[in-house]
């Protein structure tokens, strides 16, 4: 009933509501380009938040940036006046609440007193013997050199703390904006290069912006071509892509009234839903075209496809949904938004379907008998070819799909689980090269970060509190990836030295000494050495191990090796925290893995339990399941034999996909059911032939789809692509080739029935 007022009455009122909601949802949409965000990339695990929160409280950010030095006469006059000029010009900047480097650090000499603050480089840099005092003040300190330059004293590092509280007068990313253009005006005069973590969460914003602006109209493009080329029909490709650009227009305007705005995983969700809104159309208008001459006029050929195609579609949909709505288990909030957002983009695209494009149809003649075109008979021989080969060689092809399926559980085993936040760039970014040069020359650019404190609550001010954080930096230094470790106790260290005049000397024996070098801190406020690597009442303090530039494999038993080890050197009396913002990525990037068997598992049960009631038949259930995981077991195979990781992005792959690759089992199925006369081998011939082109064209156009993913910015955006729209031609495959032959062999004609 809804169907025929839909065609008659209803045409213009559903046009008007159409176009009316699709300027409210613009509307919206168009306003979530006002900046990525990665925040959303962390979980929201409890615990781990709670301890990065007390950690940020008690030593302000870790996100501090890095900008690297490189001049041929570095410790020489001019080398150190440029140093200087830089270190003042970046401290001027709006939003800079600290800079550290060579020219205005100092370091602790003996006098007369005891120790005194003496400024690491004495002015004016023209004195005679300056580089040799410097060098000899750098080899007397080798802590503090490890943080300021490089080994071979050619490369020299600024450190620039953001003012990250309430009310800063400029925002981060204008801060790199103007470190940027300092760069580039200085550029003739030395070389330089900018990294850090807060570096690389603005340069993923600009790249989620790129992608959104670049891949958007270029998957538009390619799908429009590929209807074309399937269609050679005007209507053919203005209703599928009307279809589209609505439901991304209705999605992402939904998605920006949620209060979201984009991030490196949601910014996959436009590309995504353009090609998940093609199937139920494709379907659609190709059942249209092949309704015979002479069943009725426009409106009744409509609604005969339409009914139809509507039990099969809505399962398709409800099956790639599924798939999606099992990435609603992850504690990452933007692999939930993607998740939860996708398959509202299915329902939508699946409403607009069902409902543009019979509308849309109705305002086109009825086709004519399609000219046989030479394109036309060649895809009808294979599709004829096909349904010989799975029907003659059923065996055959079902051994072919086994051997498959165990070389790619072979591959499988090869995956590895890591997430590398410089190496998900590809090496042509300047942050990639950026990162890697001031990781080869200066003290590393992650860190994991430890709080330390006693159970009884005391203050870490005696001596032995000391010593416990000195052994703790001895565990980590014993790892290769480590590149140094810093606490208090490296500058406890430096200035009981000056204080004594002792060449060699260790931490303070007694607490009156100890307390004495902490009053000393406390009044310096232009090196606040104390309150970054201590809290303000003494009783938690920072260690801080600086990684080389390594990925999660390494950093996360990394992690847990400091931990243990750490906990069995500080004893009972200590409690040891790890945290910070790398510690966090790779406990996120474990527990993504570790759920994806959770959000596969799910994805298959909630799928396969919807053929069953679409089909109410166990066969068909069981027969289904064989061509849904034969892809998924091909793709893992090849991750694991090309080396692709497992991280959080490419774990979306097997939910996501897997109710992709099931939409053709379906839609094979229902017509198989429709065509089969007690005769297995006829109804595959027929449904091959009848069904296959509309199969076909979606896998193909589902493929290139994702395929124009392969122009992102970020390696797991590439690898998700191009391992879906590969999966979207092995799921074509298995469909053409691999179902019928279960059939084929499972067929009981003496029963009486399929199902």
């Amino acid at each position: 009933m809804f169907l025929n007022w839909l065609l008659g009455k209803g045409r213009y009122p559903y046009l008007g509501f159409l176009l009316l909601t699709t300027a409210v949802f613009s509307f919206f949409a168009l306003r979530i380009g006002g900046g990525a965000e990665t925040e959303s990339m962390i979980s929201r695990d409890e615990a781990q938040n709670r301890n990065y929160a007390a950690f940020r409280n008690a030593f302000g950010s870790d996100e501090e940036m890095l900008l690297s030095v490189t001049h041929p006469g570095l410790l020489a006059p001019e080398g150190l006046r440029f140093l200087d000029e830089l270190t003042k010009e970046i401290g001027g900047f709006g939003g800079v609440r600290r800079v550290y480097s060579l020219t205005n650090a100092s370091h602790a000499v003996p006098s007369t007193v005891g120790a005194e603050n003496e400024p690491l480089v004495p002015r004016p840099f023209n004195v005679p013997g300056v580089s040799q005092r410097v060098l000899s003040a750098l080899d007397d300190n080798p802590k503090l050199a490890s943080l300021l330059i490089s080994r071979d004293r050619r490369t020299a590092g600024i450190t620039i703390e953001i003012d990250d509280r309430a009310g800063a007068d400029t925002s981060k990313s204008g801060v790199i904006d103007a470190l940027r253009g300092l760069m580039a005006r200085r550029a003739g005069e030395a070389e330089l290069h900018l990294s850090g973590i807060a570096v690389q969460k603005h340069d993923v914003a600009e790249f989620v912006q790129r992608d959104k602006t670049f891949l958007v109209p270029l998957s538009m493009l390619v799908l429009a071509t590929m209807l074309a080329i399937t269609f050679r029909h005007f209507s053919g490709v203005l209703i599928p892509m009307a279809v589209k650009v609505v439901s991304v227009i209705w999605t992402m305007g939904a998605y920006a009234m949620a209060g979201y705005r984009l991030n490196p995983i949601t910014a996959l969700l436009p590309p995504l839903i353009i090609v998940l809104s093609i199937s139920t159309s494709v379907h659609l208008y190709d059942g249209w075209l092949q309704v015979p001459e002479g069943s009725g006029d426009r409106v009744a050929r409509i609604l005969q496809e339409t009914r139809r195609l509507f039990l099969p579609s809505l399962f398709t949909a409800i099956a790639t949904a599924f798939g999606l709505l099992a990435l609603a288990v992850s504690d990452i909030p933007a692999v939930r938004q993607f998740g939860v957002f996708g398959a509202l983009g299915v329902f939508v695209s699946f409403g607009l379907s069902t409902t543009l494009v019979p509308v849309a149809l109705s305002f086109f003649s009825p086709p004519r008998t399609e000219k046989i075109s030479s394109a036309i008979v060649a895809v009808r021989r294979l599709l004829s070819g096909v349904a010989h080969l799975s029907t003659d060689w059923s065996r055959t092809v079902l051994a072919v799909a086994l051997v498959l399926s165990l070389a790619g559980i072979a591959g499988m085993t090869r995956i590895r689980n890591n997430t590398d936040l410089v190496r998900f760039l590809k090496p042509g970014a300047p942050l990639y090269r950026d990162t890697l040069f001031i990781d080869r020359n200066l003290a590393g650019v992650y860190a994991l970060e430890f709080m330390v404190s006693r159970k009884d609550g005391r203050p870490l001010t005696g001596p032995e509190d000391m010593r416990a954080l000195e052994a703790l930096q001895g565990v980590a230094a014993g790892e290769g990836a480590v590149a140094d470790s810093y606490s208090i106790a490296d500058v406890v260290r430096m200035i009981h030295k000056a204080e004594t005049g002792v060449e060699g000397t260790g931490l303070p024996e007694n607490r009156a000494d100890l307390l004495y070098i902490f009053d000393l801190l406390s009044a310096d406020k232009e090196q606040p050495f104390l309150e970054k690597l201590m809290n303000r009442d003494l009783s938690v303090a920072r260690v801080s191990v600086r990684l080389h530039a390594i990925g999660t494999a390494e950093a996360a038993p990394l992690a847990r090796r400091l931990l243990d080890r750490g906990v069995g050197t500080l004893g009972g009396r200590y409690s040891l925290t790890p945290t910070g913002g790398f510690y966090q990525v790779t406990q996120d990037s474990n527990r993504m893995v570790r759920r994806q068997i959770l959000m596969f598992t799910l994805a298959l049960a909630a799928i396969l339990l919807s053929i069953h009631v679409l089909f109410r038949s166990l066969r068909y259930t069981v027969i289904a399941l064989i061509p849904a995981l034969v892809p998924m077991l091909l793709i893992g195979g090849i991750m694991g034999y090309s080396g692709i990781d497992l991280n959080v992005g490419t774990a979306m792959i097997a939910p996501v996909v897997l109710g992709l690759v099931v939409d053709n089992t379906i839609h094979y199925l229902a017509r198989y059911r429709g065509e089969y006369r007690e005769d297995a081998l006829g109804a595959v011939m027929r449904t091959t032939t009848g069904a296959g082109r509309a199969l076909l064209a979606s896998s193909l156009i589902l493929a290139f789809g994702f395929g124009v993913g392969g122009f992102g910015s970020f390696k797991p955006t590439v690898h998700f692509s191009l391992l879906a729209g590969g999966a979207m031609l092995a799921a074509a495959a298995c469909v053409l080739l691999v179902l019928p032959a279960c059939l084929v062999l499972s067929d009981r004609p003496k029963g009486g029935s399929t199902g």
